[in-house]
C-alpha cells in the first residue's frame, strides 16, 4: 500500500526510517498499525478531557468491528489488511485496549502503552522483552540505560531489525551527539547497520 510509509514518516520521521530496515513486504503493514498507535496516543493527548478521548478511541474500534472506513486513509488501509488476511481484526482491537486501558487507569503511562504495543508486535519470545524495552525508551527515554548490545541482539533477525534500530534511536537520544531532526539520521542509522560508531546506552541516573 503506498500510501503506508509516507503517512507514518509525516507522523514520525523516526519510526518510518527505522522501517526502513523491516523486509518490504511487511513494511506497509508495520507503518499503518504505528500509525494506528499515534492516532491512539493523540487521541488521549489533544482531547480536553477523558471522555473525549475515550470516543476518539471507540470510533477506531467500531470502525473496525464494523468494517467501515468512513473515507479515513488509515481506517480504509487497515480495513484492507483484514480482508488480505494479513492480520486479524482481534490484533487490532487489542492494540487499541492499550489506550483504552491507560485511559481508564492513570496509573498506566504512555511509556507503558509503547512497551506494550512493541512487545505485541515482536511476536514470539524471546524477542519480546527486548522489543518491550525498545518501546518504552524511544517514546519517554524511560530505560534507555539498559539497551546494551546483549539486550539488543535478540532483536537482529531480519523480520525485527527495525526494532533494533528503534533502539539505535533511543540511545542517539539520550547521547549529547543528539540533534533534534537530524538531517543525517537515515546515513547514522546505515552506519550503526555496518557497525561504525553506534551511540552508547544513556548512563544510569
Amino acid at each position: 500500500m503506498s500510501g503506508s510509509w509516507p503517512a507514518l514518516r509525516d507522523s514520525d520521521r523516526d519510526l518510518a526510517l527505522c522501517l526502513l530496515f523491516s523486509p518490504a513486504s511487511m513494511r506497509p503493514l508495520l507503518a499503518d498499525r504505528l500509525s494506528l498507535a499515534l492516532e491512539a496516543e493523540n487521541s488521549l493527548r489533544v482531547a480536553s478531557e477523558p471522555m473525549l478521548a475515550a470516543i476518539r478511541l471507540q470510533w477506531w474500534v467500531e470502525a473496525i468491528e464494523a468494517g467501515r472506513d468512513e473515507n479515513v486513509p488509515l481506517m480504509r488501509r487497515l480495513l484492507a489488511h483484514l480482508d488480505a488476511g494479513h492480520l486479524d481484526q482481534h490484533d487490532l482491537l487489542a492494540q487499541l485496549a492499550i489506550w483504552q486501558d491507560r485511559l481508564a487507569d492513570d496509573r498506566i503511562s504512555a511509556a507503558a502503552c509503547w512497551q506494550r504495543l512493541f512487545v505485541m508486535l515482536a511476536g514470539m519470545e524471546p524477542a519480546r522483552q527486548a522489543a518491550g524495552l525498545v518501546g518504552m525508551s524511544l517514546h519517554e527515554g524511560i530505560g534507555a540505560s539498559q539497551l546494551d548490545d546483549d539486550i539488543l541482539a535478540v532483536l537482529r533477525t531480519r523480520p525485527l531489525y527495525w526494532i533494533w534500530m528503534a533502539g539505535q534511536v533511543a540511545r542517539y537520544r539520550g547521547s549529547d551527539k543528539y540533534l533534534e531532526d537530524d538531517a543525517l539520521l537515515v546515513w547514522r542509522m546505515l552506519g550503526w547497520r555496518l557497525g561504525i560508531t553506534r551511540p552508547s546506552p544513556s548512563p544510569s541516573p
